[in-house]
C-alpha cells in the first residue's frame, strides 16, 4: 500500500454498533457497506482472494474452504477486517484489513491490506472504502499515530490509489518477502490523518500515512 502527501476529505459516515463479540463498527458510505466477515461469505470471498488477479499483487497462499472459514473467524475475533458489500445489490466486492504494523517499534500504528475482485476495480470502490476505514481508525483508536500500506513494485494502480488518499511514499524495503524462491522488494507508504479532527488536543497535529511498494528482484 502507499500513502501520499495531500490532504484527504472525509465525508460523514454512519456507524452501526455490532452485538456480542462482533462489536467492530459497520461503516456506511454512499455506495458501500463495510461490515464484519460472516462464515457464509466463505465461498464468495474465497473466489476473489484465490483469483490470479488478486494473487499476483499479494503474498498469499491459495486457501481451501476450511482455511477460508478459519481466516474469517480470525477476522471476527481480532475485529480488524471489513468485508466490502455493495448496497445496491449486496454483492461482495473485496476486503480491507487493518492489522498491527510489524515494521515499527513502540509506535501506535496499523498496516492496511486490501483487495477487490477484478470486475469491481476502476470504479472508485476501494478509494471510497479506504476513506471510511482511515476515518474510523484515526477517530476511534486512541493515540494512533500512523497507518501504513505496502505494495509490490509495479502495482501502479495501488500506488496511485494510496497517493490519491494522501499517503506519503517512504521508500523501498529490499529482500522483504520471499515468494516462490524469489525475494521481493516492497515500497512503503504512510498516512498520518492530517485532516482528521482528533478528539484530544494533543492529537490535532499532523499524522502520517505510509505505503510500502514491492518488486521482485
Amino acid at each position: 500500500m502507499v500513502h501520499g502527501g495531500k490532504g484527504v476529505f472525509y465525508p460523514k459516515y454512519v456507524h452501526t454498533a455490532k452485538k456480542g463479540r462482533e462489536n467492530m463498527r459497520e461503516l456506511h458510505t454512499e455506495r458501500l457497506l463495510l461490515r464484519t466477515p460472516r462464515e457464509r461469505d466463505a465461498a464468495e470471498i474465497m473466489a476473489i482472494r484465490n483469483s490470479a488477479f488478486v494473487m499476483k499483487n499479494n503474498v498469499m497462499e491459495v486457501l481451501d474452504k476450511e482455511q477460508m472459514v478459519h481466516l474469517i473467524h480470525r477476522g471476527i475475533d481480532y475485529e480488524d477486517t471489513w468485508y466490502i458489500e455493495r448496497k445496491e445489490d449486496g454483492a461482495l466486492l473485496g476486503m480491507i484489513a487493518a492489522e498491527e504494523d510489524g515494521v515499527r517499534f513502540d509506535v501506535r500504528s496499523r498496516c492496511l491490506s486490501y483487495y477487490l475482485g477484478e470486475q469491481y476495480t476502476r470504479q472508485g470502490y476501494m478509494k471510497e472504502a479506504l476513506r471510511a476505514v482511515l476515518h474510523e481508525l484515526f477517530t476511534e483508536e486512541d493515540h494512533l499515530e500512523v497507518v501504513a500500506a505496502r505494495v509490490f513494485t509495479g502495482n501502479i494502480a495501488s500506488e496511485k490509489l494510496l497517493r490519491s488518499l494522501g499517503f506519503v511514499y517512504e521508500g523501498c524495503i529490499r529482500r522483504c518477502v520471499r515468494q516462490k524462491a524469489k525475494s521481493a522488494m516492497t515500497c512503503s507508504f504512510r498516512y498520518c490523518g492530517r485532516n482528521i479532527s482528533r478528539r484530544k488536543n494533543n492529537f490535532t497535529k499532523k499524522l502520517d500515512l505510509e505505503y510500502t511498494l514491492s518488486c521482485k528482484i
